[in-house]
């Protein structure tokens, strides 16, 4: 229950922010990765991020109080303000929360809202590039965004953002949306913490590593993950297939290594790449293997059925989707929790490299969501 703030690699210890100094004899770095704002104004202070259970916690809790005041709002202004989402990032994280928001503007809103037409409810997508999912075959992204058009999100491609306000959203050339929901799924860095550990960063923060995952210099220190820059293959994606074979490849290198034994390098396998976009659409790349709509949308929820531990959890979820299908019952709409005080929220006292491999601090504040990243990391 300890949490990091800082490492002494020569000496070979973390702090703890109760200030307890823990030695180690092997250190594996998988403190994971966190939003990137590309230095765009108004980023973190006013935009959502989907990170942890907290980000979607706090995120759900905001678009339900957006819907319960714009069905009493009665200026048409602010109705309007209050109705309007803007995602900006065209990968995975934003075209799957776009599908989501058009899902529950499908087939929530009309149910528990009789007072807000549907059509007033605005989802719009910004990316910066030509396509949405770039990653994916051209054929793929295609279909995701004809999927997207259907489902009614307006998308802004080969738009990029010039600053975030409490007002909304202004894009270079002019165009703005007024909206009080803006969630940022438009890049990611390392997390904070990175710069903290003594240890040479690259781009984005991230720490620089040998392809065996080691440290150049520090051969006690191994890194996975987000947080990981791997000498050779900086092209990697940072998704979470890159972050388990590499914990498994560095843990075997630290048995490697207390053998004295010859390290092996980080050989990635890649396993294919899904996205779901709504109700029975979804587009899946396995190779040359490619599927879209009902068939992909069928092996994404397969695959993720199968990626659950013990069979009873299996079981419950099995049930649960069956119903929701059945039935279109969207799941739990409540407003649940408390809304921590800024001085509470992670992030507002965090301490992050402006630039990669700057290492000076700056002073981040509290965002929207709660945090635009954890201030430390758990031991």
């Amino acid at each position: 229950m300890a949490d990091v703030v800082a490492g002494d690699p020569a000496g070979r210890t973390l702090t703890t922010a109760g200030g307890d100094v823990v030695p180690y004899d092997w250190l594996i770095v998988a403190i994971g990765g966190a939003a990137e704002d590309f230095g765009i104004p108004g980023v973190r202070e006013h935009t959502f991020r989907l990170y942890d259970l907290e980000d979607a916690r706090a995120l759900r809790n905001h678009v339900l109080r957006c819907l319960e005041q714009a069905s009493v709002e009665t200026d048409p202004v602010a109705r309007r303000s209050l109705l309007t989402i803007v995602l900006v990032g065209g990968g995975a994280t934003g075209v799957e929360m776009a599908g989501a928001l058009a899902e529950l503007r499908r087939h929530v809103v009309p149910s528990d809202y009789p007072g807000i037409d549907p059509n007033q409810l605005r989802i719009v997508l910004i990316e910066a590039t030509p396509h949405v999912l770039g990653p994916f075959a051209p054929d793929l992204r295609a279909r995701a965004q004809r999927d997207l058009v259907e489902f009614g999100v307006e998308l802004r491609l080969g738009t990029v953002v010039e600053h975030v306000d409490a007002d909304g959203v202004a894009l270079k050339g002019g165009e703005r949306f007024s909206a009080r929901s803006v969630i940022w799924a438009a890049g990611i860095r390392a997390a904070a913490l990175a710069s903290r550990l003594g240890l040479p960063t690259g781009r984005a923060g991230r720490l620089v590593v040998e392809p065996t995952l080691q440290v150049p210099g520090r051969p006690h220190v191994f890194v996975a993950g987000d947080v990981a820059l791997v000498h050779g293959q900086e092209r990697l994606p940072q998704v979470a297939q890159v972050a388990l074979q590499q914990g498994v490849a560095a843990a075997r290198n630290v048995l490697h290594a207390i053998r004295e034994e010859a390290l092996e390098p980080f050989d990635y396998k890649d396993r294919g790449s899904m996205a779901t976009i709504g109700r029975s659409r979804a587009v899946a790349e396995i190779g040359r293997v490619h599927l879209a709509g009902a068939l992909a949308w069928w092996a994404w929820l397969a695959l993720h059925l199968v990626m659950l531990i013990g069979f009873r959890n299996r079981a419950v979820v099995l049930v649960n989707w069956a119903w929701n299908y059945l039935t279109y019952d969207r799941g739990l709409r409540a407003i649940v929790g408390s809304e921590r005080p800024p001085s509470e929220r992670p992030g507002e006292h965090d301490a992050r490299s402006t630039g990669p491999g700057t290492g000076a601090p700056e002073t981040a504040p509290p965002v929207a969501g709660g945090g635009f990243e954890p201030p430390t990391s758990r031991l």
